[in-house]
């Protein structure tokens, strides 16, 4: 079984935090956009590698930054795989959602809706450039419910300029208020070439230190656990039965074909990444393959499935590669550190220590 990951390059303002492939373009750009697209997608049906796909995802950008009958033309083209799939995501910004994307989305069997939140707090949302306010997500959130999709997240950030603990606190008020069953809570990270790293840089604002949060990321991860979210992964928590099957297939390195402009994939051996801008993708979609060796795939599978909380499974590896993690890495170290643990057939890092990951994953890097 395979994901299906799709690209949509625009957005209708820029995040101050942002350095993914978006623009702001007319209508005209993205029809040409979409036709090249799809003609990416039929290369990809005619070589056969859209057999059994498990899950499609529809992300960016701002996909709903698309006209209704442009989102119509794309779903229309996904349909054969958006029919059979288990889980079909879309990603959307509230404020330009209306309620004809929701009948589209029911229409096509989209049942899974990921909301680009980040904060609820007024302030915030001005210093990050986001247009939206609580009452046009609960609004969001209403009209999806209304048909009938239920499978619903909300993306949400901490370390954000300016953000205190009263903030955060008010923010997962609010979140747990919505009652929808998947909360994606990721640290902010400051990217190069953003407007935030720039005003960092010219002391325009100030970040939260490293201490506050982490007591951010241990407040919002109790809180959260105490109203029956698991965590499944180190920024996702889910109510029982509504982990993101298609993020789960990344973190367990199964095959995925991605299309798009700046879209990566993975067809085993071969990880691969498109053309960044328009016209190079437009000329030649593909910009770089790699052909990974046995060594490459273990230290993938190891540094992407400890980012699970229930860590890497050793006879899924065994099965996998005809060996163990204990004989292909020197786990040792970081056992005795008292970073990672065995329990029930799986290596997994201890609960109290998925804060310091970037430690452990430094071991499976290079």
């Amino acid at each position: 079984m395979k994901g299906l990951y799709v690209h949509i390059p625009f957005c209708k303002s820029i995040c101050t935090y942002c350095d993914f492939p978006k623009q702001i373009a007319k209508e005209s750009k993205k029809e040409k956009y979409l036709s090249y697209l799809l003609k990416e997608l039929k290369l990809y049906e005619e070589q056969g590698q859209l057999k059994d796909i498990r899950s499609v995802y529809i992300g960016g950008g701002t996909p709903n930054s698309l006209s209704i009958t442009q989102l119509e033309r794309l779903l229309i083209a996904l349909r054969p795989y958006l029919s059979n799939a288990l889980e079909n995501t879309i990603e959307i910004n509230s404020e330009l959602f209306t309620e004809e994307q929701a009948k589209l989305f029911s229409k096509y069997n989209i049942n899974r809706v990921s909301i680009g939140v980040q904060t609820f707090d007024s302030t915030l949302l001005k210093t990050i450039n986001r247009l939206h306010s609580f009452d046009i997500v609960k609004s969001t959130i209403r009209a999806l419910r209304k048909y009938g999709i239920e499978n619903i997240n909300i993306d949400m950030m901490y370390g954000l300029p300016g953000q205190d603990m009263h903030i955060l606190k008010k923010d997962i008020r609010r979140a747990l208020s919505l009652k929808v069953p998947h909360i994606s809570y990721y640290s902010l990270i400051l990217e190069e070439k953003t407007v935030l790293e720039y005003q960092l840089k010219h002391h325009q604002i100030q970040l939260p230190d490293d201490d506050l949060i982490a007591d951010m990321a241990d407040y919002l991860t109790q809180k959260l656990k105490m109203r029956q979210f698991i965590h499944y992964e180190i920024s996702n928590y889910a109510k029982k039965g509504y982990e993101s099957i298609h993020n789960i297939g990344y973190w367990e390195c199964e095959e995925y074909v991605g299309i798009g402009a700046s879209a990566a994939g993975y067809l085993h051996p071969k990880r691969y990444k498109n053309a960044v801008s328009l016209p190079e993708y437009y000329e030649k979609h593909l910009l770089e393959e790699i052909f990974l060796t046995e060594e490459d795939a273990k230290k993938e599978y190891m540094l992407l499935g400890l980012r699970m909380l229930r860590g890497i499974s050793i006879s899924a590896y065994y099965k996998r590669f005809k060996t163990y993690p204990k004989m292909d890495f020197d786990l040792d170290k970081l056992y005795k550190m008292g970073l990672i643990e065995e329990i029930n057939g799986f290596i997994r890092i201890k609960e109290d220590k998925i804060w310091v990951a970037n430690t452990i994953f430094e071991k499976f890097v290079g």
